[in-house]
């Protein structure tokens, strides 16, 4: 007796089971969803229970033939499959030869009903009826008889309230026995309406197929494109037949069709012909499922090393999905490359997916709207499910991981993208999840969905991908061979979006480096050899891949970017420090940075014994707050929030209150401890600190005016803080109290709640006779709470501003000065002043804003203790000071738009080493000392512990680097001289500009020096023996200059004036350095016939020839030649400040050497035939800081109106002097006098 099972029996087994463990029989009733009112999609198959239950079991068939369709079937080779158990997500796997009519049938219902189909077959045979194939010539639109060999099937288009339909495509050829690639003609039979449903599994690609009574029809597609097709209509019918047959057909009809050929082009009109469509013969590939990689999304393995994807095929279901083993051939499938986009990073397909990558990337299968899947063999198991991704997400299974991918399947299928789309939105999906799997965004579904769209948005736009038009199943499915709109044309390589981790994108930026080399405009290039070396790298979103990050604040207080497994040291550089507050904790996507490497390597010669040079080198990103695109602020919706709507800044503010409702029982805050508004007005950087034991600790210290808020604390307190802004307090941030990672969010400007600070332990004692208060914050003890001027969350708690009656004053020292309001003591800006206290310090402490147009590295500095013996492990760790112990900084900041400039001396032994403080930045010093100068009425800038760094822009703007400055005076060389001898003037140091031309060049001295110890480098070894030391490139010059009114002399520095001087190519500069590298240093003395020495010009005076060696290595010219150029090259803007002579004279002294006292300098001129001593002015000393050149015509245009100028500035004769006064002469005049003397 056989054991037979029907829907409800099966359904008792939860884990699934199979026929070969029951050793039974399933039977039921068998059909084919047709209606849009069943649970089911439209040609689901179920096994239907016809009781009163009507429970039914979809069905993953091979095939279907019509004759099985409604009927009671006994299936004897089945596998029921339960995908989890406890879950109604079974069915039913059984191949259709294994369907039997009866339970003791010895032949399958499939051979019974191919056998029967022989019958009408052949009948139509007898009757002489007239069988076409694809690319006859049709006499009739009706009654058409066509056979073929099936090309393709499409998907069952099945759209709500529209009748389904499905196209057959059928060809002339055999396909089994084309060639690979050979051209195919090829028409569509088009099958519309429900009833038709049943006839979709019946066709198999590579099957001979007859059908009758069909009958030409023209549909159009969206675009309007008009295709003439054949319909199958409800008299039509339909069988399978075997090759044999169909060649019968195509020999029998060959003659007829040729005797008949010109009758029927008389008769045969071109809108009653087919559309006939050209195809390829194309692959199939038959394997096995050996992965079921993610089922929700149809991608599996084949035979181990194949990724396929059956996403776009409208007739895989999830729901139903393939099983490990399981033997396939696919149809149409496209043969696709997939690789990132930088070549190698992969979350999706390296990390999820765990694809086999081959040489040329991962091979893979796209499945369309074309393509079938052929089962040829199931599983022999029931229970080969298993997912090598996230679980299988099922309506009943809530948990967030499901929800969030089903969101991203949402995404996809909302857009309609193609295979590409499809693998950029997982790889996003997975890099995501990733990245961030601890954070907020994997807790929260809303904020996963705003991170995905915020992102997908953003590589959308900048790769310009469009969103996917509507489908057409005739544009689709008809023209697929010419164009696939799934996969592209002629995309056999496919490339992903890359997403890799910030160790990786720091690799790959460290092997781009490029010198920072930028030397801008009013720097002092003395001491090329102490400037810090620094490399620069740069990204923005036309790179290869993407930055995706959270920003965190270390427990040293410096701020990252960091995801799941590297972190990147990270500069926010903004237009206000107020601009970075409340960014620590959030997710971002950077979409421009800079990475800077800084040289800090050093020769330790703390031991006399074993001296060694140490590598250290400081690498971080320096990203503009603009470019930096957040992605899931840290202040989501849940967290509470503070707002002041409209704040005055004109009117002194008091105290604060809560408006309209108890915060308390509104927005669950507690209320035991009181709530205090704290206003930023000053802060100092994070320094280290020692404890009482020895062991190190660091701290930020801010300094805020605090106000009461009243309406949120439950009773009042006598621990309560009275706070009316009236007193300043210092909030202590430590690391000993975790509270360090506030430190950046407490910006100058901006406005926080704390709740806790009457708790206790909180006060510091002070131990100063000035009463000062102190306060440590606890991050277990204190909330922090932002508070700004508007806010978009929904949890809000909006305070009320209260002022007093007295108006807020301006601070002056709280104000942020440019450089040039700065640089001359007599023109300070109101409130400034410069009154000096003991060692000629400045009473007021500055805030300035400048371009950093030098820095360079200071020796030789006291011993600071503790701190500075452990620098370079201090630096290493903690990022605190240079690294080497008596090492300061010195800095040189230029006025943007001009040239002042002012020097900052940085101790920084106790602070974080300045990260973003490169060449060409913006920045902004807070605190900063002055002091004045003991030689003249200037000032010089210190900054230490209490100096606080901003970065406003790391990269200067065109207009700083090629800047001309502006508004700066063209002066004749004639009025600086002091022609009413004894009158002193007083030096303003304020730059100049003059119009002149070379005279001579006095002194000329180019050499390549040790970065470590300074000695000559020739040939590329080191004098000084040092070992792996860089070089660098040093140059001098000392010329003498004219405008025709009369001489100066003019220090210049730096290879960039002195290059711009000689107005040399790029050529001749790059063959003069290299020349100079052979020889160590070359020096030229204008005087006279011009010589040039080496370094060690005595001991090659026997093989040195200076001048074939020049010409040989700088294209014929010697370095003479390109100085007797210079001075030929005409005039030039000279861009300095006067160097001051001397020591100032004291007034009230008498000195009996007039000459002397009064700086002539003594020389003999003929008169003639006899020797006349006389004096002269000493000459104007200018320190070269610009050089450009100008154009003529406005050139002339300025001299004449300098001239003018320079006429009406002439003082009057004062009448003590002029009795005594000489008769004024021109300085030239003696300067060619004596040269024809001598």
């Amino acid at each position: 007796m056989v054991k037979i099972l029907c829907i409800n029996d099966l359904k008792n087994y939860p884990y699934g089971t199979t026929h070969r463990l029951t050793k039974a029989i399933v039977s039921d009733f068998l059909t084919v969803v047709s209606t849009e009112e069943d649970n089911y999609h439209r040609g689901t198959v179920l096994l239907l229970d016809k009781s009163e239950k009507r429970e039914a079991i979809p069905c993953l068939v091979d095939r279907l033939h019509a004759f099985a369709i409604d009927t009671t079937v006994f299936i004897k080779r089945w596998n029921f499959v339960n995908l989890e158990e406890g879950a109604d997500t079974c069915h039913l796997e059984f191949r259709m030869e294994d369907v039997y009519t009866n339970e003791t049938c010895k032949q399958s219902l499939l051979t019974e009903a191919l056998s029967y189909e022989v019958f009408p077959f052949n009948q139509s045979l007898r009757s002489n009826r007239e069988y076409h194939t694809p690319g006859d010539l049709l006499r009739s639109r009706h009654k058409i008889n066509m056979a073929g060999i099936v090309y393709a099937v499409s998907t069952l288009y099945a759209e709500p309230d529209e009748p389904a339909k499905f196209f057959v495509q059928i060809t002339s050829s055999n396909i089994q026995t084309a060639d690979t690639g050979a051209e195919l003609t090829a028409i569509n039979v088009l099958f519309r309406g429900n009833e038709f449903i049943k006839y979709y599994r019946y066709f198999q690609i590579g099957g001979a197929f007859a059908f009758q009574n069909l009958s030409a029809e023209t549909i159009h597609s969206t675009d309007r494109h008009a295709f003439h097709v054949l319909e199958f209509g409800l008299d039509a019918n339909v069988q399978s037949i075997t090759y044999t047959q169909y060649d019968d057909i195509c020999r029998r009809y060959s003659d007829s069709s040729n005797s008949n050929s010109n009758s029927r082009s008389i008769t045969i009109f071109s809108e009653q012909q087919l559309t006939l469509i050209h195809v390829h013969k194309h692959k199939t590939y038959a394997g096995t499922i050996t992965r079921v990689i993610d089922s929700m999304f149809g991608i599996y393995e084949l035979d181990g090393t194949i990724i396929v994807s059956f996403f776009h095929m409208f007739s895989y279901s999830a729901d139903m999905p393939y099983r490990i083993n399981t033997h396939v051939r696919l149809h149409h499938f496209h043969a696709v490359i997939v690789n990132p986009e930088d070549g190698e990073t992969s979350y999706l397909l390296q990390h999820v997916w765990q694809a086999n990558k081959t040489e040329e990337g991962y091979f893979a299968l796209a499945g369309c709207m074309q393509s079938h899947v052929e089962v040829l063999e199931f599983p022999k198991k029931h229970d080969g499910f298993e997912e090598t991704t996230q679980p299988f997400f099922l309506q009943h299974n809530t948990d967030l991981e499901s929800q969030i991918k089903l969101s991203v399947y949402t995404d996809i299928i909302r857009r309609k993208s193609t295979f590409q789309q499809l693998l950029r939105q997982l790889e996003m999906y997975a890099a995501l999840t990733a990245k961030f799997v601890d954070t907020q965004m994997a807790k929260d579904l809303c904020a996963f969905q705003r991170v995905y769209d915020t992102v997908r948005g953003q590589v959308f736009a900048a790769t310009q991908t469009p969103a996917m038009r509507a489908g057409d199943m005739v544009n689709d499915f008809v023209l697929h061979d010419t164009v696939c709109l799934l996969v592209g044309e002629g995309n056999f390589c496919i490339v992903v979006d890359a997403y890799p981790s910030l160790d990786k994108i720091q690799a790959n930026l460290e092997a781009k480096r490029e010198d920072h080399n930028l030397d801008l405009a009013g720097g002092n290039t003395m001491f090329e050899k102490e400037h810090v070396l620094t490399q620069k790298a740069d990204y923005d979103q036309t790179a290869d891949y993407y930055i995706l990050g959270m920003l965190q604040v270390a427990r040293d207080g410096r701020l990252y970017l960091t995801d799941n497994a590297s972190r990147m040291l990270l500069v926010l550089a903004a237009p206000s420090a107020s601009d970075i507050s409340i960014l620590a904790g959030a997710i971002c996507m950077v979409r421009r940075l800079h990475l800077f490497t800084e040289d800090l390597a050093f020769v330790d010669t703390q031991d006399e014994e074993s001296i060694q040079r140490k590598d250290l080198h400081l690498t971080y990103g320096v990203c503009q707050q603009s470019d930096l695109l957040l992605l899931l602020p840290l202040d989501n919706d849940d967290s509470i929030t503070f707002c002041i709507p409209d704040l005055e800044t004109t009117r002194g503010l008091s105290k604060l209150s809560v408006y309209d409702a108890p915060a308390g029982e509104r927005y669950h805050l507690p209320t035991q401890h009181q709530y205090l508004a704290a206003h930023v007005v000053n802060r100092f950087p994070v320094e280290a600190c020692f404890t009482e034991n020895g062991s190190v600790y660091l701290e930020c210290r801010v300094i805020v005016k605090l106000y009461n808020i009243e309406g949120l604390s439950s009773t009042a307190s006598l621990d309560d803080i009275a706070a009316d802004g009236s007193t300043r307090y210092a909030l202590v941030l430590t690391s000993r109290q975790n509270s360090l990672q506030w430190h950046l969010d407490f910006q100058v400007g901006s406005y926080w709640v704390i709740y806790g600070l009457d708790a206790p332990d909180t006060f510091i004692k002070s131990t100063n006779t000035v009463s000062a208060f102190a306060l440590i914050l606890d991050a277990e003890k204190h909330t922090v709470y932002p508070l700004s001027s508007w806010t978009d969350s929904a949890n809000t708690v909006q305070l009320t501003p209260h002022y007093s009656q007295n108006a807020s004053m301006r601070d002056p020292q709280a104000a942020i000065y440019n450089v040039a309001q700065l640089t001359n003591m007599k023109r300070l800006p109101p409130g400034i002043t410069a009154a000096t206290t003991s060692y000629k310090f400045c009473e007021q402490l500055l805030h300035v804003k400048g371009v950093v147009i030098i820095k360079r590295f200071m020796e030789g500095f006291a011993n600071h203790g503790t701190l500075n013996k452990h620098a370079y492990k201090l630096h290493s760790q903690l990022g605190i000071s240079t690294g080497k112990m008596n090492r300061k900084l010195f800095i040189q900041l230029r006025q943007p738009d001009g040239l002042e400039v002012i020097s900052i001396y940085m101790d920084v032994h106790k602070t974080h080493y300045p990260a973003g403080l490169v060449i060409g930045a913006t920045v902004t010093f807070r605190n900063l000392i002055r002091k004045k100068k003991a030689s003249n009425d200037e000032f010089f800038f210190l900054a230490n512990s209490a100096t606080c760094i901003h970065i406003n822009e790391a990269i200067p703007s065109p207009s700083v680097i090629s800047m001309e400055p502006a508004l700066i005076r063209t002066r004749l060389i004639s009025s600086f001289l002091d022609t009413v001898i004894g009158q002193q003037k007083e030096n303003d140091r304020q730059i100049f500009r003059l119009f002149c031309y070379i005279s001579a060049i006095i002194n000329l001295t180019l050499k390549w020096e040790c970065r470590d110890c300074g000695s000559i480098v020739r040939n590329n070894d080191c004098y000084g023996m040092c070992q792996g030391a860089s070089r660098v490139f040093s140059v001098h010059a000392y010329v003498l200059i004219s405008d025709g009114t009369g001489n100066a002399t003019a220090g210049i520095d730096g290879e960039r004036l002195v290059f711009r001087l000689l107005q040399l190519s790029s050529n001749q500069i790059d063959a003069l350095k290299n020349l100079v590298l052979n020889y160590g240093q070359l020096t030229y003395g204008g005087w006279g016939g011009g010589k040039v020495t080496t370094m060690d010009d005595e001991e090659e005076k026997m093989s040195y020839d200076p001048e074939n060696d020049q010409r040989s290595a700088m294209h014929g010219y010697t370095l003479e030649d390109l100085c007797s150029n210079a001075k030929r090259a005409g005039q030039f803007y000279l861009y300095g400040q006067e160097q001051s002579a001397g020591k100032k004279r004291d007034n009230s002294e008498l000195n009996e050497d007039l000459v002397k006292e009064f700086q002539l300098r003594k020389f003999k001129i003929s008169d003639n035939g006899s020797l006349l001593k006389t004096a002269e002015l000493p000459k104007l000393k200018v320190k070269v800081i610009e050089i450009t050149f100008p154009d003529a015509r406005m050139a002339a245009y300025e001299m004449l109106d300098s001239l003018n100028q320079n006429d009406d500035d002439i003082p009057p004769e004062d009448a003590n002097y002029s009795a005594s006064l000489p008769t004024s002469i021109e300085v030239q005049d003696f300067d060619y006098v004596a040269r024809m003397t001598s």
